[in-house]
């Protein structure tokens, strides 16, 4: 039979005994007798912990702790209780069992010197470098005096572990606002890294569908400022612009110029000019792609930068053109937000800068490798600002390139057809892209273009949507601005200032002017013969015009084609002719029938009009533009 010692023969008599005053009588005199000895101690713990007892067990623990804790040798039995001390307190409120939340209560009775012990003995014997971080995060919590002494070894251990994502969401969600306020001496790489793992972590929050994506992309920008705050202040930068949402881009552009001018000599190695801006390039790439996409009825609706109209010069042959160095105009187009040219501008300076030299290029290269949704945003950018910069090979290359993002036959059409122009390429090719375009215009109606051009000696960019009525509007203005370049021609044919008029129809008064010259024409040559009048000349103005003109001016020849029947379109194949010199009376009855006939079509719907003549009319217009 063993032989127990005294110590160990009244724990025993304790535990034996059903009565918790009596046990604890024993407990009492063991105390007295054995003040130092561990299994007492404990067991006089364990006895206040069944009965509930939160401040009593408290006292028992503490002085546990205080008296036995050493970090080589401390008790499991009490490394298994202050663990599960510590895995209780980690529970969120409410969700507790009655076990943890007796653990909770008596916790509150420790002094904090205690509880500050017992946190960081928990975490020393921790084999588990999360839960390590667990702990050490919860003693910054109630200890806020401890960030500088604990927090430089905790962001380091997170960021070494950074590809784990409880680590990540550690380190961005708990550990970096525990020491914002109070910001500890970290290594500069280490801050750098803080920086560029938060500026990844939101901007990936930012791509997550969520019910309120605006506030969620706004509250996500404004942390993501904060946090290069916090970095700055710790590396002793100059204040950047705080984030501001509606502000115009150039604010943070003009920053980050002050910035560079008060940079050192070799800027490449500011990391602020990395950070600030690719923070700055990537907002407002963000905000560009989303005024990029509208939302329509049918889904998205993408809008593209093309070249504005200005003088088309018809050239043959394929001309060399000049690198294009001026820095052109952007303006935009129904309801494309008008702050868009603005943050394209910012994009491309920042990308300009960021490119500078091979050390920032290689460092901003590896902040953004790390996003893959990024990659389809800089596509679309880099398709963009080959237009920008007017780099029409590159253009043509990023077209025709597999590697390029997912694109709709009508954008990659519509971007061909406003490359053509650019580079001056009058010639069959353009006029079979229009013709396609044509065939495959969106359903969604979309507006006018209420700006093609500025200055012809200024290079105009606009942005575009793909809606029916802009494309058409494009294609129709192409043609205008082709067609009415050959009016001062002499020998200009009736049939070139026919189509000019159904042309001129589209977003009617905004080409009454052309209209205006070419009944000139007509009245100087006192004849006009356009076949398809019929078919296509709809316009009230245009139409009551010829009317005055057989009214007034008897002399002026005009010959249309005769109606197959009152309410269909005629193809002049085949139809009797009518004018209006010489002609009997039935004639001008018939003349009569086509101007009022027209008149009552003036409600007809333009836009399918206008299609319809520009598919079925392709090789007349083909031949208008090249007849010599």
């Amino acid at each position: 039979m063993e032989v127990l010692s005294s110590e160990k023969y009244l724990i025993a008599r304790a535990k034996q005994t059903s009565d918790p005053y009596t046990a604890k009588a024993w407990i009492i005199a063991a105390k007295t007798l054995f003040p130092n000895d561990f299994g007492v101690q404990f067991e006089a713990y364990e006895i206040e912990k069944n009965g509930k007892n939160f401040e009593e067990a408290a006292k028992c623990l503490s002085y546990i702790i205080m008296t036995f804790q050493n970090a080589h040798q401390t008790p499991a039995s009490l490394l298994n209780e202050i663990s599960l001390m510590t895995a209780a307190l980690r529970v969120p409120e409410g969700t507790t069992t009655p076990e943890q939340e007796f653990y909770v209560k008596m916790f509150q009775y420790i002094s904090c010197e205690v509880q500050h012990k017992i946190l960081l003995l928990t975490a020393a014997h921790s084999n588990n470098n999360l839960d390590h971080c667990r702990l050490i995060v919860l003693l910054l919590k109630r200890f806020p005096q401890a960030v500088p002494t604990h927090a430089p070894r905790l962001i380091d251990t997170l960021v070494q572990n950074i590809a784990i994502p409880s680590f990540k969401e550690m380190l961005v969600q708990e550990a970096i606002p525990l020491i914002f306020n109070r910001p500890p001496d970290l290594h500069n790489k280490l801050v750098h890294q803080i920086m560029a793992i938060c500026f990844e972590y939101y901007l990936n929050q930012m791509l997550v569908e969520s019910e309120d994506k605006g506030r969620l992309v706004t509250d996500c920008w404004r942390k993501i400022f904060e946090t290069m705050e916090f970095c700055g202040k710790i590396l002793k930068w100059e204040p950047f612009v705080p984030y501001k949402k509606g502000w115009s881009k150039d604010i943070y552009w003009q920053k980050i110029i002050q910035i560079v001018q008060s940079a050192p000599p070799r800027p490449s190695e500011n990391k602020q000019i990395l950070f600030c801006a690719t923070i700055v390039f990537v907002l407002s790439l963000q905000e560009y792609i989303n005024f990029s996409r509208l939302k329509g009825k049918d889904g998205e609706i993408e809008v593209v930068l093309v070249d504005g109209l200005k003088d088309i010069k018809l050239d043959l042959k394929r001309r060399q053109l000049e690198p294009v160095l001026e820095i052109p105009q952007v303006i935009v187009n129904g309801p494309v937000n008008p702050d868009a040219p603005n943050c394209l501008v910012t994009s491309y300076n920042c990308w300009q800068l960021l490119h500078s030299n091979e050390i920032l290029k290689a460092d901003f290269t590896q902040l953004i490798i790390c996003i893959p949704a990024l990659s389809l945003w800089i596509q679309k950018f880099l398709m963009d600002l080959s237009v920008y910069v007017g780099q029409h090979e590159e253009t043509h290359s990023l077209l025709q390139s597999p590697n390029v993002r997912s694109m709709s036959q009508l954008e990659k059409n519509v971007r061909l057809l406003g490359l053509a122009l650019a580079q001056g390429n009058i010639n069959v090719h353009l006029f079979e892209l229009m013709s396609n375009i044509v065939q495959n215009l969106p359903a969604t109606n979309g507006t006018y273009l209420q700006s093609i051009s500025l200055s012809p000696a200024s290079r105009v960019l606009m942005l575009m949507p793909l809606t029916k009525r802009s494309i058409l509007h494009y294609i129709v203005q192409v043609l205008i601005t082709l067609l009415k370049a050959k009016l001062g021609d002499p020998d200009c044919s009736s049939a070139l200032m026919g189509n000019l008029l159904v042309l001129c129809q589209l977003n009617w008064p905004h080409e009454s002017t052309i209209v205006e010259i070419i009944f000139e024409i007509i009245k100087s040559r006192r004849q006009f013969s356009y076949l398809l009048f019929t078919s296509y000349i709809i316009n009230v103005e245009i139409v009551e015009e010829f009317m005055y003109l057989w009214q007034k001016c008897p002399e002026i020849k005009l010959e249309f084609a005769l109606p197959q029947s009152a309410g269909g379109l005629t193809a002049p194949g085949g139809s009797r002719r009518i004018g209006t010199r010489g002609s009997d009376r039935g004639v001008k009855e018939d003349f009569k029938q086509v101007i009022r006939q027209q008149i009552a079509r003036c409600n007809e719907d333009l836009d399918d009009l206008i299609a319809q003549f520009l598919q079925q009319q392709h090789l007349a217009l083909l031949q208008n533009i090249f007849e010599k």
